[in-house]
């Protein structure tokens, strides 16, 4: 998948999703006449899961850059092993989300490594 359409495909299913959580929304302050706290709670339950879903996809999309040798393991420094993608829940700033990666083993020591970064209450960045 070329860069340009990754990013596409990224932008029209997040667009499609926001039109979706912004259908319900209208149609549940319609529906229900909502207060004014309920606005800011359901609109926030908005921000949230858009804001969920713009870091997974900007995580996807980061995590399909890597090209050349794995990366060198935080433990030992050998070199890893891509064992290709997995799919994780991670949990970040904005909440927990739901990640696919590639998946990096180092035969040394035997540790894991999903890139990139570190997820809150994690030891060293990505590793497993």
């Amino acid at each position: 998948m070329s860069k340009n359409r990754g990013k596409e495909e990224l932008r029209r299913r997040y667009l499609a999703k926001a039109e979706a959580i912004f259908e319900a929304a209208w149609a549940r302050g319609e529906k229900e006449g909502l207060t004014l706290s309920q606005i800011e709670e359901t609109v926030g339950e908005l921000k949230f899961e858009l804001t969920g879903l713009l870091v997974e996809s900007m995580v996807e999309v980061q995590g399909r850059r890597q090209i050349g040798p794995g990366p060198k393991c935080p433990s030992c420094g050998g070199e890893m092993y891509s064992k290709g993608k997995k799919r994780r829940r991670v949990v970040t700033s904005q909440g927990e989300i739901e990640v696919e990666r590639g998946y990096h083993y180092c035969d040394e020591c035997g540790r894991g490594l999903f890139p990139p970064g570190q997820a809150i209450g994690a030891g060293a960045p990505g590793v497993e």
